[in-house]
């Protein structure tokens, strides 16, 4: 595909992200951190407009994808601040307020132990008119041929099934869906909708099937699961050793990266959002996959939620490993892989 009609791709097909609890994160950076006693920061903080629906739709600008974010956020301080800083991004946001308690999150990353700590203060319950004045939005600001992306929990007060119905209601304006409910009930309901792309992790994965998943085929074998439950394409993130695979009507591949030393945050919204930049730009799935690869490698080496433009990923694709799915697990089986 030439750079032109790449350009030409992007610019006319956006990216709608949907983001039902957002939350304020603020980002501490410390050295042995000693509980009990006074802490320094050794870096600046950073202080994050987060949710994984906003942070796609960040990251997708950065590589030059139009996009537009739905945010629904409470009407508390905590709410104030968050659109305060939501502000400052420069691509198209609808913020949507209801009443209640918006999330918000401290993460204390500490260098000398290499863990983090995570405080969460959860938000107050949605009710169905906030969800039904969501719907109303994305109806006004899809078109055919965009993609949606609901990313994130379901916020208390709302059903289960909250994706499943935002879904069937979108996919009815000709548009293609991908979620990223966190695993659990909330991905199983979203099934029901068939969307085009879901995203869970490994561990997420166990929980859903109630049983291991060690082996790179474990991870194939519950991929063409979820497929068959109703989701086109599945993306599923692994750690030890950190990849990615992709498991579609076409194949399936796996990625494999380099293993980080920042906050390892993003990881989710880095592998949609580089995932979809390489599918707008007409890549083949395997190299989508790697482009996805590559943006969440960059994320996961940045302290808090930054994420890369085109020509840091760029830098990032020699890292990368990629190759057919069979291929990978009988490297991983290997006495030399």
């Amino acid at each position: 595909m030439s750079h032109e009609s790449s350009q030409t791709a992007r610019h006319t097909v956006k990216v709608v992200t949907v983001t039902l609890n957002p939350a304020l994160e603020r980002t501490i950076v410390t050295h042995f951190l000693a509980l009990g006693y006074h802490n320094s920061a050794i870096e600046t903080t950073r202080l994050d407009a987060a949710g994984r629906g906003v942070n796609v739709s960040h990251a997708l600008h950065q590589l030059d994808i139009l996009t537009h974010a739905i945010v629904l956020v409470g009407s508390d301080p905590t709410g104030h601040a968050y659109q305060s800083v939501l502000a400052e991004e420069t691509f198209p946001v609808s913020v949507l307020t209801r009443s209640g308690r918006t999330r918000s999150s401290i993460v204390i990353m500490d260098t000398g132990h290499d863990t983090q700590t995570v405080l969460v203060e959860e938000s107050g319950a949605v009710t169905q008119h906030a969800l039904w004045v969501v719907a109303s939005r994305i109806q006004e600001t899809l078109k055919p041929g965009d993609w949606l992306v609901f990313a994130g929990s379901i916020p208390s007060g709302a059903r289960l099934d909250t994706y499943a119905w935002l879904t069937n209601m979108a996919q009815t304006t000709g548009v293609r869906v991908a979620i990223n409910a966190g695993g659990g009930e909330a991905l199983l309901a979203s099934l029901q909708a068939r969307p085009n792309l879901i995203y869970l992790t490994r561990t997420q994965m166990e929980g859903i099937f109630n049983i291991p998943v060690r082996a790179y085929e474990d991870v194939i074998y519950c991929g063409q699961e979820l497929r068959k439950r109703g989701a086109t394409r599945v993306l599923v993130s692994v750690d030890r050793p950190r990849s990615v695979f992709l498991i579609a009507p076409e194949g399936a591949w796996g990625a494999e990266m380099q293993e980080s030393e920042g906050t390892r945050s993003g990881e989710a919204e880095s592998m949609i959002a580089g995932y979809l930049a390489g599918v707008l730009d007409e890549r083949p799935f395997d190299r989508a996959l790697e482009y996805g690869a590559a943006a969440t490698a960059f994320a996961m080496s940045r302290v808090g939620n930054e994420f890369g433009t085109r020509d840091d990923l760029n830098a990032y694709i020699g890292s990368i490993t990629v190759m057919p799915a069979d291929e990978l697990a009988g490297l991983a089986r290997s006495p030399d892989g």
